[in-house]
């Protein structure tokens, strides 16, 4: 049976792949700048710490305010209220890991009232800084797989009995102990949540 559930929440729960790419797009950064930041951290020239702390100085001189405002035109995915009403309902413990910002899931969570559920997240702090809570380093201490770990024991659950729900090939790769897995490529692809839970009732 399925005892927890792990989700990424970019593209995932959400429209919006990238809420750093959004972000930086709202504020005419990312062609000229942040581009190639992202570029230098995927071909492993510069770290994810260092990729982000290149990409917060960007938006030096904005308030957390205003960034938070750019974040609340991020869409959810159409059918998060119905997937997280059958976990809720039927006590699924939940698990959303992601290198975006604990603001967008914190939302996610208050509007469909739901738990339990474990959030890791970066967190904007007055600068605006960021503080880096989930790494996109598999090796790091506070990468995908280390906090999934410490939270499905948190839960009392396993890798064995756990479905990992992201849009990214990346996250199922570092989740790969997970049973179940499940990749979103178009938005109804989260209605197959359901149907994970009914067939490993």
């Amino acid at each position: 049976m399925i005892s927890s559930v792990i989700f990424d929440l970019d593209g995932t729960l959400t429209r919006t792949p990238s809420p750093w790419r959004y972000v930086h797009e709202r504020l005419g950064v990312w062609e000229q700048q942040a581009c190639g930041y992202f570029e230098e951290w995927m071909s492993g020239r510069i770290s994810y710490d260092e990729f982000c702390r290149r990409d917060a100085r960007l938006w030096s001189g904005r308030t957390v305010g205003e960034i938070e405002s750019y974040l609340d035109e991020i869409d959810l995915n159409a059918h998060v209220p119905e997937v997280v009403g059958r976990l809720v309902q039927n006590r699924i413990p939940s698990i959303i890991i992601s290198s975006g910002f604990r603001y967008v899931a914190a939302k996610i969570q208050a509007q469909c009232e739901w738990e339990p559920l474990l959030i890791y997240a970066n967190e904007l702090t007055e600068g605006p800084e960021v503080r880096i809570n989930v790494s996109g380093d598999f090796s790091s201490p506070i990468s995908k797989r280390s906090l999934a770990t410490q939270a499905l024991k948190h839960f009392n659950s396993s890798f064995d009995e756990a479905l990992v729900v992201s849009d990214t090939m990346r996250d199922l790769e570092a989740l790969s102990d997970c049973r179940f897995k499940l990749l979103i490529e178009d938005e109804d692809d989260l209605l197959k949540v359901h149907h994970f839970l009914a067939d490993h009732e």
